[in-house]
Protein backbone atom coordinates (compact mmCIF):
# COMPACT_ATOMS: atom_id res chain seq x y z
CA UNK A 1 0.00 0.00 0.00
CA UNK A 2 1.43 3.43 -0.83
CA UNK A 3 0.51 6.99 -0.02
CA UNK A 4 1.78 10.31 -1.25
CA UNK A 5 2.44 12.97 1.35
CA UNK A 6 3.57 16.49 0.59
CA UNK A 7 5.48 18.00 3.50
CA UNK A 8 5.45 21.66 4.46
CA UNK A 9 8.91 23.28 4.72
CA UNK A 10 10.53 20.41 2.86
CA UNK A 11 13.57 21.15 0.67
CA UNK A 12 12.86 21.23 -3.06
CA UNK A 13 16.00 19.12 -3.59
CA UNK A 14 14.25 16.31 -1.67
CA UNK A 15 11.05 16.48 -3.70
CA UNK A 16 9.96 13.01 -4.75
CA UNK A 17 11.84 11.28 -1.94
CA UNK A 18 10.30 7.85 -1.42
CA UNK A 19 10.14 6.37 2.06
CA UNK A 20 9.00 2.88 3.02
CA UNK A 21 7.60 2.77 6.56
CA UNK A 22 7.10 -0.63 8.17
CA UNK A 23 5.52 -0.92 11.59
CA UNK A 24 3.78 -3.32 13.95
CA UNK A 25 5.04 -6.53 12.39
CA UNK A 26 4.55 -8.48 15.65
CA UNK A 27 6.35 -11.42 14.06
CA UNK A 28 5.10 -14.60 15.68
CA UNK A 29 1.54 -13.45 16.25
CA UNK A 30 -1.22 -15.40 14.45
CA UNK A 31 -0.93 -14.98 10.65
CA UNK A 32 2.30 -12.98 11.07
CA UNK A 33 5.09 -15.51 10.82
CA UNK A 34 8.49 -15.40 9.19
CA UNK A 35 7.02 -16.19 5.75
CA UNK A 36 4.85 -13.06 5.91
CA UNK A 37 7.86 -11.03 7.06
CA UNK A 38 9.78 -12.29 4.02
CA UNK A 39 6.93 -11.15 1.74
CA UNK A 40 6.89 -7.70 3.37
CA UNK A 41 10.66 -7.35 2.94
CA UNK A 42 10.37 -8.38 -0.73
CA UNK A 43 7.53 -5.90 -1.35
CA UNK A 44 9.48 -3.09 0.28
CA UNK A 45 12.58 -3.89 -1.78
CA UNK A 46 10.54 -4.05 -4.99
CA UNK A 47 9.27 -0.53 -4.28
CA UNK A 48 12.90 0.70 -4.40
CA UNK A 49 12.51 3.33 -1.66
CA UNK A 50 15.10 6.01 -1.01
CA UNK A 51 14.79 5.43 2.73
CA UNK A 52 13.35 2.64 4.90
CA UNK A 53 11.97 3.41 8.37
CA UNK A 54 11.09 0.63 10.80
CA UNK A 55 8.71 1.98 13.43
CA UNK A 56 8.76 -0.68 16.13
CA UNK A 57 6.74 -3.64 17.37
CA UNK A 58 8.94 -6.28 15.82
CA UNK A 59 8.23 -8.99 18.40
CA UNK A 60 5.32 -10.48 20.28
CA UNK A 61 5.31 -12.96 23.10
CA UNK A 62 2.66 -14.83 25.02
CA UNK A 63 -0.04 -14.45 22.37
CA UNK A 64 -2.68 -17.16 22.02
CA UNK A 65 -2.31 -18.87 18.67
CA UNK A 66 1.09 -17.37 18.08
CA UNK A 67 4.63 -18.67 18.29
CA UNK A 68 7.54 -16.65 19.64
CA UNK A 69 10.07 -15.57 17.01
CA UNK A 70 13.36 -14.28 18.38
CA UNK A 71 14.26 -10.68 17.56
CA UNK A 72 17.52 -11.97 16.07
CA UNK A 73 15.50 -13.83 13.40
CA UNK A 74 13.32 -10.81 12.64
CA UNK A 75 16.22 -8.37 12.52
CA UNK A 76 18.20 -10.68 10.21
CA UNK A 77 15.30 -10.71 7.72
CA UNK A 78 14.84 -6.94 8.00
CA UNK A 79 18.60 -6.60 7.57
CA UNK A 80 18.09 -7.67 3.95
CA UNK A 81 16.43 -4.30 3.28
CA UNK A 82 18.52 -1.73 1.45
CA UNK A 83 17.93 1.88 0.43
CA UNK A 84 20.25 4.63 -0.81
CA UNK A 85 19.66 6.76 2.32
CA UNK A 86 19.64 3.78 4.67
CA UNK A 87 17.42 1.68 6.89
CA UNK A 88 16.68 2.94 10.43
CA UNK A 89 14.57 1.70 13.32
CA UNK A 90 12.99 2.73 16.62
CA UNK A 91 11.59 0.32 19.18
CA UNK A 92 7.95 -0.06 20.22
CA UNK A 93 6.43 -0.97 23.55
CA UNK A 94 6.32 -4.72 22.80
CA UNK A 95 10.02 -4.64 21.92
CA UNK A 96 10.72 -3.09 25.33
CA UNK A 97 8.39 -5.52 27.10
CA UNK A 98 10.34 -8.45 25.69
CA UNK A 99 13.83 -6.99 26.26
CA UNK A 100 14.61 -3.61 24.68
CA UNK A 101 18.41 -3.93 24.89
CA UNK A 102 18.24 -7.39 23.30
CA UNK A 103 16.03 -6.15 20.43
CA UNK A 104 18.33 -3.16 19.89
CA UNK A 105 21.44 -5.41 19.81
CA UNK A 106 19.73 -7.72 17.32
CA UNK A 107 19.01 -4.84 14.96
CA UNK A 108 22.45 -3.30 15.30
CA UNK A 109 24.02 -6.73 14.65
CA UNK A 110 21.97 -6.75 11.42
CA UNK A 111 23.43 -3.31 10.58
CA UNK A 112 20.17 -1.44 11.25
CA UNK A 113 20.79 1.64 13.43
CA UNK A 114 18.23 2.08 16.21
CA UNK A 115 17.53 5.78 16.70
CA UNK A 116 16.25 5.93 20.25
CA UNK A 117 16.40 9.67 21.06
CA UNK A 118 19.08 10.16 18.43
CA UNK A 119 19.38 12.19 15.24
CA UNK A 120 21.33 11.56 12.04
CA UNK A 121 21.87 13.76 9.02
CA UNK A 122 21.03 12.11 5.70
CA UNK A 123 22.35 13.34 2.35
CA UNK A 124 22.06 12.29 -1.25
CA UNK A 125 23.12 14.79 -3.87
CA UNK A 126 21.56 18.15 -2.98
CA UNK A 127 18.93 16.49 -0.77
CA UNK A 128 19.86 16.88 2.90
CA UNK A 129 17.72 16.51 6.02
CA UNK A 130 17.80 15.14 9.57
CA UNK A 131 16.11 11.97 10.70
CA UNK A 132 15.23 12.03 14.39
CA UNK A 133 14.23 8.86 16.24
CA UNK A 134 12.21 9.38 19.41
CA UNK A 135 11.85 6.69 22.08
CA UNK A 136 8.49 4.98 22.54
CA UNK A 137 5.94 7.10 24.42
CA UNK A 138 5.09 4.32 26.89
CA UNK A 139 8.38 2.51 27.40
CA UNK A 140 11.22 4.25 25.59
CA UNK A 141 11.74 7.45 27.63
CA UNK A 142 11.01 9.85 24.75
CA UNK A 143 13.17 13.00 24.71
CA UNK A 144 11.87 15.22 21.93
CA UNK A 145 13.54 18.46 23.03
CA UNK A 146 16.89 16.87 23.89
CA UNK A 147 17.06 14.97 20.62
CA UNK A 148 16.05 17.94 18.48
CA UNK A 149 18.68 20.05 20.25
CA UNK A 150 21.32 18.15 18.22
CA UNK A 151 19.72 19.32 14.95
CA UNK A 152 20.82 22.71 13.59
CA UNK A 153 18.08 25.38 13.74
CA UNK A 154 16.19 25.66 10.46
CA UNK A 155 17.38 22.27 9.17
CA UNK A 156 14.68 20.05 7.63
CA UNK A 157 13.62 17.27 10.02
CA UNK A 158 11.65 14.02 9.86
CA UNK A 159 10.69 12.32 13.13
CA UNK A 160 10.38 8.57 13.52
CA UNK A 161 8.68 7.15 16.60
CA UNK A 162 6.46 4.19 17.34
CA UNK A 163 3.66 5.79 19.32
CA UNK A 164 2.04 8.92 17.85
CA UNK A 165 1.06 10.10 21.35
CA UNK A 166 4.43 11.88 21.37
CA UNK A 167 3.44 14.12 18.42
CA UNK A 168 1.86 16.91 20.52
CA UNK A 169 5.36 17.45 21.96
CA UNK A 170 6.96 17.74 18.51
CA UNK A 171 7.53 21.42 17.59
CA UNK A 172 6.40 23.03 14.35
CA UNK A 173 9.96 23.07 12.98
CA UNK A 174 9.52 19.38 12.10
CA UNK A 175 8.16 18.61 8.61
CA UNK A 176 4.43 17.82 8.65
Amino acid sequence: MSYRLDLVRWPAACSGLSVAVISDLHVGSPFNGVAKLERIVAEAQNAKPDLVLLAGEFVIQGVRGGQFVAPEVTSAKLGELTAPLGVFAVLGNHDWWLDGPRVRRAFETSRIPVLENRAVELRRGDCAFWLVGIGDFWEGAPDVDGTLASVPPGAPVLVLTHNPDVFPDVPDRVAR
